[in-house]
């Protein structure tokens, strides 16, 4: 029940901000409110919803500032995790990251925004992994976990997509050389871009209102 919620605040079903209307959940999902409840904590431990007594729990929004502060620090986890991973993976992750990017590139070639951004995502979580720091690994699931709205969102502006997409096939080309250093800076100027598209919607977002 939580990774369909994920799911649901990641594409924007549910926006930064609402609040989550228990019934109407229990409905879609077709559980009942202990599990949903459940779930809400979950994600609460997760920094994706924010529980309030007596008025149940809302999405939370971060601030322009919050966002930014947490893809400036994003962006040096990811190049460090592609540093890493250019001199730690093992060849079978390297073919396995070459499939991902792949896959992400039929999905854009589909505009199948859905499966591109599964395998998007699916890119950067196995480089993390192909580092091997534990540490790495943790943090950075849990920090990315708080924006995967906004980078999932970034991919809707058909110029931001094309970017995104180009970024990868050169970051991709430089971990599967190996070359660690062209790797991270390349990594980190790829989300210091999905920041700046960020920060502007959630700088949008406080100025409407919503």
């Amino acid at each position: 029940v939580a990774e369909r919620l994920r799911q649901l605040i990641t594409d924007g079903t549910l926006v930064p901000g609402v609040w989550l209307n228990e019934r109407d959940l229990c409905e879609r999902l077709r559980v009942s409110r202990t599990p949903l409840r459940e779930a809400y904590r979950l994600l609460a431990s997760d920094g994706l919803v924010m529980l309030l007594p007596k008025r149940g729990a809302q999405v939370i929004a971060l601030s322009a500032e919050d966002v930014g502060n947490l893809f400036d620090v994003l962006a040096v986890m990811e190049g460090l995790a592609g540093r890493q991973a250019a001199e730690r993976a093992t060849d079978a992750e390297l073919q396995q990251i070459a499939q991902l990017h792949r896959a992400m590139l039929d999905a854009y070639a589909a505009r199948d925004i859905q499966r591109y951004f599964e395998a998007s995502m699916g890119t950067h979580v196995a480089i993390n992994a192909a580092a091997h720091n534990p540490v790495l690994t943790e943090t950075y699931r849990r920090l990315n976990m708080r924006v995967q709205n906004l980078r999932y969102k970034s991919n809707v502006a058909l110029g931001e997509w094309s970017a995104a997409t180009s970024d990868h096939e050169d970051f991709v080309a430089a971990l599967l050389a190996r070359d660690g250093a062209k790797t991270e800076a390349l990594l980190r100027q790829h989300v210091l871009e999905k920041r700046d598209f960020a920060v502007n919607e959630a700088r949008a977002r406080e100025t409407s209102g919503d």
